[in-house]
């Protein structure tokens, strides 16, 4: 798929199919990840494959606040991702200079996650807004890695059209000029 269209089909998915991800199709998607580019090339990420329903099941009970109000849907899906990181020597001079590296490379990986997923017909959606603590007793996770966000994985339970992942539209989002500035060289972007 061209990457483009990937980029403009891909949804937040809700709703879905009872169909499990294929584990080569899985680790198609978790190889994006893992060749995504990071700080100083330190790869200082971790993903945990959750697949065992039953731990799903647990993440809207136990780890997010209001889940089982807020996010039932997440019990339905098939697979959820946590993406997690441990920061590097890199990650922490770049916090003297008041950046955030160790964040932003978890986000580009789990973001490839997000497009190949897309490409594969698989739906996903991002979770932000979770206990951490909780989440990384229920994963047995070791005290060094911190968990920044969950990717739900599924199929989608609507049919994929080309407006996007699921069947579902396209939101409004914000006009060019709103979300890009342009120094005096840019105006041949506007076509001017």
């Amino acid at each position: 798929m061209d990457i483009f269209k990937t980029i403009q089909r891909r949804r937040s998915i809700r709703k879905f199919s009872s169909r499990k991800i294929e584990h080569e199709k899985l680790k198609q998607i978790l190889e994006a990840a893992r060749i995504a580019p990071s700080s100083s090339n330190r790869q200082a990420w971790h993903f945990v494959v959750i697949d065992d329903a039953k731990i799903i099941g647990e993440i809207p009970r136990q780890v997010i606040l209001g889940g089982q109000q807020i996010i039932p849907w997440v019990k339905d899906a098939p697979c959820v991702i946590a993406g997690c990181y441990k920061k590097a020597i890199t990650h922490r001079i770049a916090e003297l200079f008041d950046h955030e590296n160790h964040l932003i490379d978890i986000s580009i990986a789990m973001t490839h996650i997000c497009l190949a997923a897309t490409a594969l017909g698989i739906g996903s959606c991002y979770i932000g807004w979770f206990n951490t603590k909780k989440l990384k007793k229920l994963l047995e996770l070791p005290h060094q890695y911190k968990i920044a966000l969950l990717l739900v994985l599924g199929y989608p339970a609507e049919e994929s059209t080309d407006e996007g992942i699921g069947g579902i539209k396209a939101r409004a989002r914000k006009d060019f000029d709103e979300v890009v500035s342009l120094n005096k060289y840019g105006n041949k972007l506007r076509g001017e």
